[in-house]
């Protein structure tokens, strides 16, 4: 354990992305105690009003579709507090590569991990997931839950590029992302904008250009499914959340601090993204790296 502590603390990453995570942490808590940094899957007969249950769902959906089996070494790339590994090791009994590039997100999901009797199964690892320093094909497949929109450019070749390099022939991929449909304009450009400043991020992944980069980084079966009717609901509760945080802020007599405003106006028109159909989606894409 003190190992993988040591090993996390020698980490240096993006300075942004770090500002952002730390300045908001505070209300990804709000948003999930256990960690999860998400929205949440809903489908009959779930309460939409549980967003534990909804936010555990999204991740039994998307590692399903790796067709994992118990003791298959699996990586959460853009793993947060690690939520979805511990979830996903305690289930499928995977052996667990857990990346972020948040130190103290490392640390307490390894924590979180040692107090679970799971840390033989979730290793955290604070690191790049375009450089995970991981072996080449030394993994059965790799998820990511709303982090590959932290690479770089439309495509995010350069994340692709790297799970390509450690997964094993015939390993799966399977991710959930918000993506462009097209090149915004006009107002709605600067709305997308607005909304990638606040999460830091470097643009939103381009559906076409991302399933381009998979086909050109040898990936197969690439399969593409809209989930955007199945995460409004617990999307709804984002701004319910923001009223209670700021009655609570003011009652304290403390404020949001500027990059805490940014999140939370991200989050609100983020919201209003999505119903902008014909430009932006919630996607869950599949696909098989070819042997």
């Amino acid at each position: 354990m003190e190992a993988r502590l040591q090993e996390a603390t020698r980490m240096h990453t993006a300075p942004g992305v770090q500002a952002h995570f730390h300045a908001s942490a505070d209300l990804y808590k709000r948003w999930s105690p256990q960690g999860h940094l998400h929205f949440g899957f809903w489908r009959w007969p779930m309460s939409p009003f549980d967003r534990r249950a909804m936010l555990d769902e999204l991740v039994r959906q998307v590692v399903r579709e790796l067709r994992a089996r118990q003791g298959d070494r699996l990586a959460d790339l853009g793993c947060g507090y690690g939520a979805a590994a511990r979830l996903v090791a305690h289930e499928l009994g995977a052996r667990m590569e857990a990346i972020t590039i948040v130190e103290e997100q490392a640390i307490e999901g390894q924590v979180a991990a040692l107090a679970a009797g799971i840390d033989h199964l979730v290793r955290m690892r604070h690191a790049d997931f375009r450089r995970t320093g991981l072996a080449d094909g030394s993994l059965d497949g790799a998820y990511a839950l709303e982090s590959l929109c932290y690479g770089k450019g439309a495509a995010k070749a350069d994340v692709i590029a790297e799970i390509a390099r450690i997964i094993k022939p015939g390993g799966r991929l399977a991710l959930v992302d918000g993506f462009l449909l097209k090149r915004p304009a006009g107002l709605r450009a600067r709305m997308v904008r607005t909304v990638e400043q606040g999460w830091a991020l470097p643009c939103f992944p381009q559906r076409d250009a991302f399933i381009d980069a998979l086909d050109a980084q040898g990936f197969a079966d690439i399969r593409v499914r809209d989930l955007s009717w199945n995460v409004a609901p617990c999307a709804a509760h984002g701004p319910i959340l923001m009223v209670q945080g700021w009655i609570e802020r003011r009652l304290n007599g403390t404020r949001l601090n500027a990059l805490e405003r940014a999140h939370l106006r991200s989050c609100l028109l983020g919201i209003a993204l999505g119903t902008q159909r014909d430009l932006f989606r919630y996607l869950m894409i599949t696909a098989t790296k070819a042997a």
